[in-house]
């Protein structure tokens, strides 16, 4: 009778081999790999030890911020492993009679958590890690392993971050959208999160440095087919900038200039006409 879930299993051995098989992966071998990373991972599970899937699901964030090369396929491992542990959870779990026994937390469940807690260091004390942090939340979100609603809480921080003037918040949120945007189901997790009228506000804002306003004028421009303008008056955009009456008075007269300028410039069509008409009369005099 299997009875897999009260056997004996030495937790640091297994998460030196799952560390060793994470250090191996690659994209060329990416299939064999995650096959045995998955297989060790639902013998785990089987065996009733969670803390080595959440010591798997903490190094992975850690590892999504340090080797950012192979974040996305850190991104797709992870949804992989998700769906594999869902469906190791289903068949083990039912009773004959149909009544379902506690479950497991869900891989995702405990990926959340362990991002969250990578996030929460990085606001305070490793500012270098946002934004490999945010962009691999991206990718989960394009894999689908994580929805839009466990992240929107984490999202919408980073909002209000922003418009305290918070530039490391918004060169994030900046990646964030760019890094979602790439796939063509991007733009409707970007609409689920609400990131245009939440960017909108961020850029009333005065405080923002000019960084940050360009990096966010440029996500703005992602949700629309051509360039427009996210400001309800040019006065209001001018009051935004910080653009003083002066400088408006400059931008006039730079204008006036170029105008009076191309009205010094001979017309290359008169000139042209006036050779066609030469020629013409000589014509006509022969």
């Amino acid at each position: 009778m299997w009875n897999s879930w009260s056997s004996q299993h030495d937790s640091r051995l297994e998460q030196r081999k799952i560390c060793g098989l994470l250090n191996k992966l690659n994209v060329t071998n990416f299939d064999s790999v995650s096959t045995k990373l998955i297989e060790r991972l639902t013998d785990c599970g089987r065996r009733g030890c969670a803390e080595i899937i959440e010591a798997f699901a903490v190094s992975i964030a850690l590892r999504a911020v340090e080797d950012t090369q192979r974040s996305s396929l850190y991104a797709y491992l992870c949804k992989r492993v998700d769906r594999e542990l869902e469906m190791e959870d289903r068949r083990w779990t039912w009773l004959n009679d149909g009544t379902r026994q506690s479950s497991h937390p869900s891989f995702a469940s405990i990926l959340i958590e362990a991002c969250e807690s990578r996030f929460t260091q990085a606001l305070d004390e490793q500012a270098a890690h946002l934004f490999p942090l945010i962009e691999f939340i991206g990718d989960l979100l394009l894999d689908g392993v994580l929805p839009v609603t466990d992240v929107q809480d984490l999202v919408q921080q980073l909002f209000s971050l922003a418009e305290q003037g918070q530039e490391g918040s918004a060169i994030a949120l900046s990646r964030l959208c760019r890094r979602v945007a790439r796939e063509q189901e991007g733009m409707h997790i970007l609409e689920q999160l609400g990131a245009s009228g939440s960017i909108e506000r961020v850029l009333e804002e005065d405080i923002i440095t000019p960084k940050a306003r360009y990096l966010l004028m440029a996500v703005v421009d992602l949700f629309h087919q051509e360039l427009v303008d996210v400001f309800d008056s040019a006065a209001l955009r001018n009051e935004i900038y910080n653009l003083d009456d002066d400088e408006q008075e400059v931008s006039s007269e730079l204008d006036s200039t170029l105008t009076d300028v191309d009205d010094l410039l001979p017309s290359k069509t008169i000139t042209c006409e006036s050779e066609d008409q030469v020629e013409i009369s000589k014509l006509e005099a022969e």
